[in-house]
């Protein structure tokens, strides 16, 4: 079936004439009044007045657009009621509204058509897009396959949600790493240094802080990847029987069709995981590269004083800082202005000044190096400050020693009482909570929705105690 099948032949058509910005930004106005509605409607009068408040705020003289039906362009009009009636009628005449008559004690209104919603969702998208927080979907998966044994519906409640699961974090890390470049050039397009960096904390807060962090520390694939794998394995080695009979129930097919389409299903998801391996390494690459370029560009634009002489002059000093091999010379150049000047540096510099020159020779020998003598005090002392840190720092294996050590002669503790017996170890601390999702972990704990203040501190007080079950053991 083709796509104009569905909707309008004319349905882009305002959006590609010259009043294509008024038409969506119309569009998304009424959609903001429609989209939560029984029909997706709104009465003609009301959205005759929402478009008349939009033309007069707009004060612009517009014509209105010629249509198939015979209209001809209008003058230009600043008449806020003219305009709307002008652009109501042509997004029902290109299928984007309709008509729908009203009773004895209703008024008509207008509603738009089913079939665009989803275009209308995709617009509102491209302007104010979601933060996704990746945060849980690896838990999630994990705790499904651990206890597929026990589920009377293992395809459907299982599998298939797992499937769901990792398609869905899949696509939207594929988003975020498509996004980065041209997230960070909205940013520092024609800007001065300073919000340069003013809006590059805004990236970090929005898609490094809020999305990637998370997936990158607690909800690390490398965390749970071993036993996402070991579930699949199982699934496919002992529960293959009643997955294909769950699945020929959902799927309605023939009971030897299952079986394949199941071990198919099986070997989608480990295709996931890979596919999601790679996906990070690649986004971790777009982070570093995408980082240097902003300051570079924050950086040219300090140097140089917005004349011609200026510019030239900024270029050249930052290629001569960059090269210092003749390799470097023939390699891509993706910095700040290699889209609007481009400069072929082995034209300009040559090839022999990059080389370095020969040190000239001494008659007089090389001194040999003198070193000093070491005190034993000293470095014992900086040997222990070593050890200190290593043992301060906020690790899951310092984490879950501190547990061990704190519930040693006690079934449970409060966090507030570690911090007291434990005044050095705060990070620590906190860290057993930073830790509490992990598979790896050797307790529990439980949150009482009190706040309590230590060392200067405000956090939110919870029970420490043991796991109620072993790390790594698996409901049979």
């Amino acid at each position: 079936m083709q796509l104009f099948e569905l909707v309008s032949p004319r349905l882009f058509r305002p959006l590609a004439g010259p009043n294509r910005a008024f038409y969506a930004e119309l569009l998304l106005l009424l959609w903001e009044e429609c989209r939560h509605t029984a029909d997706y409607s709104i009465s003609r009068a009301e959205a005759v007045s929402r478009a008349e408040d939009y033309f007069a705020a707009l004060a612009k003289p517009l014509a209105l657009d010629a249509d198939d039906a015979g209209d001809e362009a209008e003058q230009p009009t600043r008449d806020p009621h003219l305009l709307a009636l002008g652009f109501l009628l042509r997004l029902r005449r290109t299928g984007w509204l309709e008509e729908q008559p009203g009773s004895y004690e209703e008024e008509p209104s207008l509603a738009f058509v089913p079939e665009v919603t989803p275009l209308l969702e995709a617009l509102e998208e491209i302007l104010n897009p979601r933060v996704v927080t990746y945060t849980g979907k690896l838990y999630k998966a994990w705790q499904l396959l651990r206890g597929i044994g026990e589920e009377k519906s293992p395809y459907e409640n299982v599998l298939r949600e797992v499937a769901s699961d990792l398609e869905a974090l899949n696509k939207s890390l594929r988003a975020l790493n498509a996004s980065i470049g041209h997230y960070i050039d909205r940013l520092t397009r024609n800007r001065t240094p300073q919000e340069v960096l003013e809006l590059f904390d805004q990236y970090e807060e929005k898609v490094v802080a809020a999305a990637y962090h998370r997936f990158k520390t607690s909800d690390n694939l490398f965390n749970y990847r071993a036993y996402l794998e070991e579930g699949l394995d199982d699934c496919e080695a002992n529960y293959l029987p009643q997955l294909a009979l769950d699945y020929a129930r959902v799927e309605r097919c023939a009971p030897n069709e299952a079986a394949p389409a199941v071990r198919a299903l099986i070997q989608k998801q480990r295709d996931a995981l890979e596919e999601m391996s790679g996906l990070m390494k690649q986004i971790d690459a777009s982070h570093i590269r995408y980082r240097k370029r902003a300051v570079q560009r924050a950086q040219f634009l300090l140097l140089s004083d917005r004349s011609a002489q200026g510019s030239v002059t900024a270029l050249l000093r930052r290629y001569a800082e960059e090269i210092k091999t003749p390799d470097q010379l023939f390699e891509p150049d993706d910095g700040p202005v290699a889209k609007r000047l481009h400069l072929y540096p082995v034209q300009v510099f040559g090839e022999k000044p990059l080389y370095p020159p020969a040190a000239p020779r001494s008659e007089v020998p090389l001194r040999p190096v003198e070193t000093g003598t070491l005190d034993p005090e000293q470095l014992q002392k900086e040997q222990q400050l070593l050890l200190e840190y290593a043992r301060m720092a906020v690790t899951e294996e310092n984490v879950a020693l501190l547990a061990q050590q704190a519930l040693a002669a006690r079934k449970q503790v409060a966090a507030s009482t570690l911090a007291d017996e434990y005044p050095s170890d705060f990070a620590r601390i906190i860290g057993l909570h930073t830790y509490s999702q992990s598979p790896r972990r050797d307790y529990d704990i439980e949150r009482t929705g009190k706040w309590v203040e230590r060392g200067g501190f405000r956090f939110e007080e919870f029970i420490l105690m043991p796991r109620k079950e072993e790390p790594h053991g698996r409901n049979e």
